[in-house]
């Protein structure tokens, strides 16, 4: 691809791929030995024909189903759709006829792990039985790809299940079930990218976390999601596209909200400057650059050229604590926060410097 086709590698994404003609770009996008094509057609074509040279390639046409997803193109927009796959879940765990729900988890639902007294009693009303380990692992995995590539709303179900592969009791199987009959209903579902004009997008991410709600080990659960808008500051009325996502249980055990909501901010942030660089590297945002340097590269040696860094305005991050918020912007010494850790604070820097 870099060598012989003339495409420049994307420093944010190693699987992503650029060549640029004049004002017009070419995207390359590959997964193992699936590769989809973005751009003009006739910037397209050449890529294709280039790599076709070097290997046997299976040209599809235009884009309907890449790595399982169903890709609809209308104009100015896209929606990413999976109902052929979820279908394949259902018949393979013989759920294709079951009874649908309207929740991915039963707000009732315990899936703690029970120890001690607890769990005598429990095996003395029979409620505690092994489930097939195989079938629920299983079931878990499918569920996890379809969330990973276009169903947030299912995202903190299907990490809460995962907890328990190792050893899973017959009511982690029922909430598991559970959850394919609500993907059952929600089939229809998926992402909508677009319509947005012009090339400005601008990232937003919204953080969340919950106070001890792991019954097991009383550490928190903390989320994200990354919406794509055509506002810097959107308003009611203006609509939004998610593109990351993410619903993760935390390493440490937090000794309040506000330490849970500030250590949930720290992931975000992470993801949020990543978000920002990787957007201004496809809007090709220059930053200030060293001429002197760059001339001492060679053109005709990609191994000797780097691509030139980019820059993005600050991304907004909105958090419902304002003790996280207050931290974020002035980390002050307080006997409730001296314990917390040193690399917490990445989040202060990252304000300090305006990156977020």
């Amino acid at each position: 691809m870099v060598g012989t086709c003339g495409f420049t590698r994307s420093k944010n994404d190693h699987a992503i791929y650029l060549k640029q003609k004049s004002e017009e770009n070419c995207w390359a996008l590959i997964w193992v030995d699936d590769v989809m094509w973005i751009g003009l057609r006739a910037m397209v074509d050449e890529g294709k024909a280039m790599l076709a040279k070097q290997f046997p390639v299976t040209d599809l046409g235009r884009a309907h189903y890449f790595l399982g997803i169903q890709i609809v193109q209308l104009p100015r927009q896209i929606t990413l759709n999976q109902a052929t796959y979820i279908q394949k879940i259902l018949e393979r765990f013989n759920m294709a006829n079951a009874y649908t729900v309207s929740t991915p988890l039963n707000p009732g639902t315990r899936l703690e792990s029970l120890t001690g007294t607890r769990t005598y009693i429990q095996k003395l009303e029979g409620e505690d039985l092994d489930a097939d380990e195989t079938e629920y692992r299983s079931m878990i995995g499918s569920l996890m790809y379809f969330m990973l590539c276009t169903r947030p709303d299912i995202a903190f179900a299907v990490r809460a299940l995962s907890r328990y592969n190792n050893s899973p009791k017959e009511r982690h199987m029922d909430a598991a079930k559970h959850l394919v009959r609500y993907v059952k209903k929600t089939s229809h579902l998926g992402l909508r990218l677009g319509p947005f004009a012009g090339k400005d997008l601008y990232p937003i991410l919204c953080s969340d976390a919950d106070w001890a709600s792991d019954l097991d080990t009383r550490k928190r659960t903390g989320g994200y999601v990354c919406i794509l808008t055509k506002e810097r500051s959107p308003g009611e009325e203006s609509k939004g596209s998610a593109v990351l996502w993410s619903s993760k249980r935390q390493q440490t055990v937090a000794l309040s909200s506000t330490e849970a909501e500030y250590m949930a901010l720290t992931q975000v942030a992470k993801e949020a400057i990543w978000v920002s660089r990787f957007i201004a590297e496809l809007q090709n945002v220059p930053e200030t650059l060293n001429t002197e340097e760059l001339s001492t590269k060679d053109p005709e040696d990609p191994e000797d050229y780097t691509p030139p860094h980019t820059t993005a305005p600050a991304t907004k991050i909105f958090v419902d604590n304002q003790g996280a918020i207050a931290l974020a912007h002035n980390p002050k010494f307080h006997a409730w926060t001296k314990h917390f850790a040193i690399h917490e604070h990445y989040v202060w820097e990252q304000v300090t410097t305006g990156e977020i």
